[in-house]
């Protein structure tokens, strides 16, 4: 029996995305038989696993294949990510040498003169006639003291070459454990590169950026008129890509394709990770679709987190599929300190040693260098690196 071999996406993974879209004959209780000939052996092998196609439509595809001798595998898809295992050989410095020292120093400086600023400020509006007040001059250069190294942050930011893409695993909408893995995203994740992560009710997420960029852009006439042509520009792209220029949304097969373009945008999502979204590049799903998106995190990524601090029956389902993958080594382990036990009771049912490293309430994970050793090994099994 033959087989489509969809695993090896190469450079024609876009090509192959295409393949996942939802057709209207197949939607039907009945669909034509001599429509569903027509299709080839990848379009029937996507078309037999798309969840806005109906049980006959799907049995359908599937019984078609069946009569061309073609085995029916898993769809899958891997959206390359940006990091290859060459890169790898840097081992720390790729996440936390230079590049990151660049960001983190010119972040520091820009607040450090906005406080300069409103020093100034307050000292002008409380002079007295002994105090000169500051002048435009003074003001000018703290000005660009302002400008140079949030320029230099900005593109340090948005023009970062080798981000890692990391998925995160975890039990959703449980406040008590979603609050600390929020912390712990943001110190100990973020800096490897995009946090990709199902929707949580719980894990903070920029819900009123709108309001805070019409509140900044009153005393400026340009970022003012940005604001006004850019809103209804959003809105409508919105329409059409409900994963662009926001939190993700996976509700059809469209979506879907627009999910895994997007996450091949790398200046676009640098920026995201570090201005828009808090944690993690959120992803809201449908039922039925959440179990192709877990599937298309876990192919493209270069790393899975995988949060064990309650296991519930979906995360359970994601334990399973890994180990089903074969993608055991790609996978690090973590849970909230006090979880630790029922983390490792969970991996040791399932026939898994590995470690598990735990995090404070407050985000800061223990071991840190042994849990930066694992992250590094974890992607070296992505890529086939040498340790």
């Amino acid at each position: 029996m033959k087989s489509v071999d969809q695993a090896d996406t190469g450079d024609h993974w876009r090509m192959q995305l295409r393949e996942m879209r939802t057709r209207s004959v197949l939607r039907a209780a009945e669909p034509p038989l001599d429509e569903v000939r027509r299709l080839s052996d990848r379009e029937l092998s996507a078309a037999a696993q798309n969840p806005d196609h109906s049980v006959a439509g799907r049995a359908a595809a599937e019984a078609e294949l069946r009569a061309r001798n073609v085995s029916i595998d898993r769809w899958r898809i891997h959206t390359p990510g940006f990091i290859q295992a060459q890169d790898l050989a840097q081992g720390e410095r790729l996440f936390f040498g230079w590049g990151r020292a660049v960001r983190v120093w010119s972040g520091a400086l820009v607040y450090l003169a906005l406080l300069g600023a409103v020093a100034l400020a307050a000292l002008d509006a409380a002079s007295a006639p002994f105090v000169s007040a500051p002048s435009e001059r003074q003001f000018g250069y703290l000005g660009l003291a302002v400008l140079a190294p949030l320029a230099v942050w900005i593109a340090a930011t948005a023009l970062r070459r080798k981000p890692a893409r990391v998925t995160l695993l975890r039990k959703f909408n449980e406040r008590d454990l979603a609050e600390p893995l929020g912390r712990m995203i943001a110190k100990e994740l973020r800096p490897f590169g995009h946090v990709a992560a199902l929707s949580d009710t719980f894990i903070r997420r920029e819900r009123f950026g709108w309001v805070q960029g019409a509140l900044l852009s009153l005393s400026n006439p340009v970022a003012a008129a940005w604001f006004l042509v850019g809103l209804p520009i959003r809105f409508v792209w919105r329409l059409f890509d409900r994963s662009a220029m926001g939190p993700a949304v996976v509700l059809n097969a469209r979506d879907y394709r627009h999910l895994a373009k997007r996450l091949r945008d790398r200046i676009g999502l640098n920026l995201q990770v570090a201005l828009v979204a808090r944690e993690a590049l959120l992803i809201r799903t449908s039922d039925a679709w959440w179990r192709m998106v877990a599937r298309l995190l876990l192919e493209s990524s270069d790393a899975v987190v995988v949060d064990l601090s309650q296991v519930s029956a979906g995360l359970a389902w994601e334990l399973d599929l890994i180990l089903q993958e074969g993608a055991l080594k790609r996978c690090v382990f973590v849970s909230l300190w006090g979880k630790l036990d029922e983390a490792e009771a969970a991996l040791k049912a399932r026939g898994v040693d590995a470690p598990v490293f735990h995090y404070a309430p407050d985000g800061e994970i223990q071991r840190r260098r042994l849990f930066r050793a694992a992250m590094l090994e974890a992607m070296r099994a992505t890529h086939g690196a040498p340790a």
